[in-house]
């Protein structure tokens, strides 16, 4: 019970491993509202945050925050404009929220253990490996959001509309220091992101006599974008053949980066007068673009290929009733993201990797030549480099979730004398959709890292009967 860590125990478990440690948080905070005959709104907060994830000055940071709102249908004047408006506000806020959430003891010049010889002897020690930074802070973000909530036509239709602009500064880098340090770089408060975007919500409802309907439906658009990394950078995954992204200024946060392909080689003599990636390279392998004209194809011929985050999502949600049927159905979609092929999938089995029948019979051969993929080459990985070929149009629109459902009347379940309530109902989820990476594989998955590592998403369809005695 003395141990706090089970990485403390003796020669019996030197084999488990695991780890301690605290950190704390303490914060004051206070609001003000202010309402004036529902009319003129207002709302004042502050809060002062200290992290012991930071040290000195930098482990406190102050962040306000106000919004405002003008009910301007509670004017007077707007007694004439009520039959079409029925309530109408304009808001605005501003506000600064912070994040703490960096690995702990940064600023603290932490030792690892690090054996060495002496006396020809191997000696147990310590070094400090990497540089501590003592002035680590918050990261930042300042938000601007200016609205309107509005209802028409008595209620029955609905909408409220925001514009924003957020931008997150003091975003945590590791910016390169001077090679004679000797340690590796730590963590610095260096990047900038912003996001700058619209959201939209419309929705009606009706009724009638038993007849009850409502559909809302919600768009949204945002621009995301490093605007700086203290001249640093750009920073780029390493590895070609795994999904590649990028952090460059002026390019939205973890963009796809690769090749510009331009088909397969199709003889050897096309293959023999244009520069290629790989040597030996034949009919049926991909064709990378040289993109800046310098006669071969290297690394800086690589350039941006689309974005991971979607830039629209959208959405529609809709119920009808009738006496005691009811049916709800539920949609949501993407457009303008990207995904990339990665994992066993995109070595087309070239790894010995079990792979997906999209590529049978599908591969170039010389007698299929208009094949969609590159020639299969065993333990080869020369097709599949982070390109073009494998970024895909992520967009999609499904059928999120539908349901069906009938509650019994009252007055039937009283004869019963035992039930008071009955419902049967059939539910679907991810029913249908439409996408153009159609294959058997979800379009929601991560667009960061693998969509087509992952397994297949499945279909539901539920029964059920609600009961209650």
């Amino acid at each position: 019970n003395e141990m706090e860590s089970i990485d403390m125990g003796g020669e019996d478990n030197r084999k488990i491993t695991g780890y301690d440690h605290e950190w704390g948080l303490r914060s004051f905070f206070g609001r003000i509202n202010y309402d004036f005959n529902d009319r003129y709104l207002l709302e004042v907060n502050g809060r002062w945050d200290g992290s012991s994830r930071f040290t000195g000055s930098g482990g406190y940071a102050f962040f306000p925050s106000a919004s405002a709102a003008w009910r301007i249908s509670q004017e007077s004047f707007w007694d004439k404009e009520r039959w079409f408006i029925s309530d109408l506000k304009i808001r605005a806020s501003w506000g600064q929220t912070g994040n703490q959430a960096i690995p702990l003891y940064e600023f603290y010049p932490a030792l690892v253990s690090s054996d060495y010889t002496y006396n020809n002897e191997v000696e147990p020690g310590y070094i400090q490996k990497k540089m501590s930074n003592p002035d680590l802070t918050w990261e930042t973000t300042t938000q601007t959001d200016i609205g309107l909530d509005a209802y028409l036509l008595d209620s029955r239709m609905s909408l409220t509309f925001d514009y924003y602009n957020k931008m997150t500064d003091g975003i945590l880098l590791t910016l390169p220091i001077p090679g004679v340090i000797g340690l590796e770089a730590p963590l610095q408060n260096a990047g900038s992101v912003l996001n700058r975007g619209i959201e939209l919500m419309l929705s009606w409802r009706d009724s009638f006599k038993d007849f009850n309907y409502n559909v809302s439906a919600n768009f949204a658009y945002n621009k995301n974008k490093i605007t700086d990394l203290a001249g640093s950078g750009p920073y780029k995954t390493t590895s070609s053949t795994d999904p590649m992204t990028i952090r460059a200024e002026g390019l939205p946060i973890d963009s796809h980066w690769g090749y510009i392909t331009d088909g397969l080689f199709q003889t050897q003599e096309e293959a023999n007068s244009y520069p290629t990636l790989f040597a030996n390279t034949k009919p049926g392998d991909v064709k990378y673009v040289d993109l800046n004209n310098d006669g071969k194809i290297t690394p800086e011929d690589m350039t941006y290929l689309g974005n991971t985050f979607p830039k629209y999502t959208f959405g529609l949600n809709g119920s009808i009733s009738y006496k005691g049927f009811e049916l709800f159905m539920q949609w949501q979609g993407a457009a303008d993201v990207d995904v990339r092929l990665s994992g066993a999938l995109s070595e087309m089995g070239n790894q010995e990797g079990f792979t997906h029948e999209i590529y049978a019979n599908n591969v170039w051969t010389p007698e299929h030549t208009d094949a969609r993929f590159p020639r299969p080459v065993k333990f080869d990985l020369r097709n599949v480099q982070s390109s073009d070929r494998v970024i895909f149009d992520g967009s999609y629109l499904r059928l999120k979730n539908i349901t069906l459902g009938y509650t019994l009347p009252s007055a039937l379940l009283a004869k019963t004398k035992v039930l008071s309530y009955a419902r049967l109902y059939i539910s679907g989820a991810d029913l249908w959709e439409t996408s153009k990476i159609n294959d058997g594989w979800d379009p929601e998955a991560s667009r960061k890292v693998s969509t087509y590592g992952r397994y297949p998403f499945t279909r539901n369809v539920t029964v059920g009967l609600n009961l209650t005695f």
